[in-house]
């Protein structure tokens, strides 16, 4: 689990090895993309949540400030959803000047209520096998 609520923890991130390239370039975009008053903290107009495999609904939860791991969470809908491969990313908007955007990593170990909820959002060609 991964809060991002400063330009501090978003360039450490965008500089971990360890994380993905994938979410680090979806990071890096994003935040580009929002973060365009340098006068305000970052903190004020964004918070960026990543959700990694076997992250627990609890901590999940608590992170995002209200529960999106049960079939029938009590939530604010999303604005918006993108696919992004090994990625899903849900967009908040949470009061006019402010937003979070949550990343899923599409995993077998993720949280298998959110992920299932991704998946049937996802428009993704049918496979055969």
């Amino acid at each position: 689990m991964l809060s991002l609520t400063d330009r501090d923890a978003v360039t450490a991130a965008l500089t971990d090895t360890t994380l993905d390239p994938t979410l680090r370039a979806l990071i890096g975009l994003r935040v580009w993309q929002v973060d365009t008053d340098r006068q305000r903290p970052l903190g004020e107009i964004l918070q960026i949540i990543v959700i990694h495999p076997g992250d627990p609904p609890e901590i999940i939860h608590e992170a995002v400030g209200f529960p999106i791991c049960w079939d029938q969470a009590e939530q604010p809908g999303w604005e918006w959803f993108n696919d992004h491969g090994s990625w899903f990313e849900l967009a908040y908007i949470l009061t006019d000047d402010f937003g979070m955007l949550v990343f899923v990593a599409d995993h077998p170990d993720t949280n298998d209520t959110l992920r299932f909820n991704c998946l049937g959002y996802a428009n993704r060609p049918l496979t055969t096998d």
